[in-house]
């Protein structure tokens, strides 16, 4: 079944293809959010991409899938800006296009690279355990870069292919500067994250050193196959242990990703930080403010709004179609979730140009 797909690429240009739905399978996505493979014919190549899209089920429903939609697209935009046509690095996964105003929304990414690193816990061979750890720090490192937390980074999110990581599923992403919010799963939940936090530990802000509490568990939990649920354990393993050290203190006394990798003897130059944007926290503000008054069950509140900052970074957006069965496009027909969901985006057009100031 073939379709006309509309949809932007990151740098806002309106592009209209054929796309064909495939059978080949593609890892589940916990609902609300599913992905399926899609086959697009480009004017100078064939390319095969993965389309996540809401779905109205699981946790939050279709709301609750717009919302995380809304995470991963705002993550490859700013990364997309970060690298300013520099080659984009293998170890995040790659948005290629999206748009968040259709019927149905949706994102294309690039393909899933390796396995999941779940699978290799305590087997990973010993000439790319190095590989590894050097991987995700610089992929963290990156995240920092580009302004962003993942707050998921886990056995599940984290892929290796041999040579590289590849982190994935950037739906709870949020912006650095945010306030914290209850978000991720054990034990890769970073305290600050959980609904209970230590004593003595704040949500406050998300700080570029909240994804190193995860990505340190992780290291050692892939290198030995065992969970880090006592520091005892780095007892027997002294460069794991040194490579550690501190990173399951309270986010302001964590090491950054930089000195882990310092400590590594991998400490090459980040990359420069994309420029602070007043606009769009503003922009970000006046837009959950308009969409409270609009639809107030659909809307974050006060308190937590910022956990799904809308994404728009470029270009006004066309509307989605699909199928009829018959090899012709059509617009999809709305039933009245899907057209509570388009009267929402077109407060995020609205809402664009203040949150880039164009």
């Amino acid at each position: 079944m073939s379709i006309r797909l509309r949809y932007h690429d990151v740098h806002g240009v309106s592009v209209e293809t054929k796309a064909v739905e495939l059978d080949e399978a593609e890892p589940p996505l916990r609902p609300p959010l599913e992905a399926v493979r899609l086959q697009l014919d480009l004017p100078d190549r064939t390319a095969h991409v993965r389309c996540v899209r809401p779905v109205d089920r699981g946790p939050g429903g279709l709301t609750a899938g717009c919302r995380q939609l809304d995470g991963e697209i705002l993550a490859g935009l700013r990364l997309a800006r970060l690298c300013d046509g520099r080659p984009y690095p293998r170890s995040v996964s790659r948005l290629l296009g999206y748009d968040a105003d259709a019927a149905q929304p949706f994102a294309l990414l690039e393909p899933l690279r390796g396995v999941e690193v779940g699978t290799l816990a305590g087997t990973l061979p010993t000439e790319q355990r190095r590989r590894f750890q050097i991987g995700l720090l610089r992929a963290v490192r990156l995240l920092n870069a580009a302004g962003i937390a993942h707050r998921g980074i886990s056995p599940g999110t984290v892929r290796w292919d041999g040579d590289d990581v590849q982190i994935t599923d950037f739906a709870h992403a949020a912006p650095i500067g945010a306030p914290r919010t209850v978000v991720g799963v054990m034990p890769w939940q970073a305290p600050e994250q959980r609904s209970k936090p230590p004593r003595d530990w704040e949500p406050g802000l998300i700080g570029p050193n909240d994804d190193v509490w995860a990505a340190g568990r992780l290291i050692f939990y892939v290198l030995t196959g065992e969970e880090l649920d006592d520091t005892a354990k780095l007892a027997d393993r002294p460069e794991l242990a040194e490579l550690l050290a501190g990173v399951i203190l309270p986010p302001e006394r964590r090491p950054d990703a930089q000195t882990l990798l310092r400590r590594l003897g991998e400490a090459d130059a980040p990359p420069r930080p994309l420029a602070a944007d007043p606009a769009f926290s503003r922009g970000r503000a006046e837009f959950f403010a308009q969409r409270r008054r609009k639809h107030p069950h659909t809307a974050p509140d006060p308190v937590t709004e910022t956990k799904a900052p809308p994404v728009h970074e470029t270009g006004d957006q066309d509307s989605g179609a699909h199928d009829s069965g018959d090899g012709a496009s059509e617009p999809r027909s709305l039933d009245g979730s899907w057209l509570l969901w388009g009267g929402v985006t077109v407060l995020v057009v609205l809402a664009l140009y203040l949150i880039v100031g164009r």
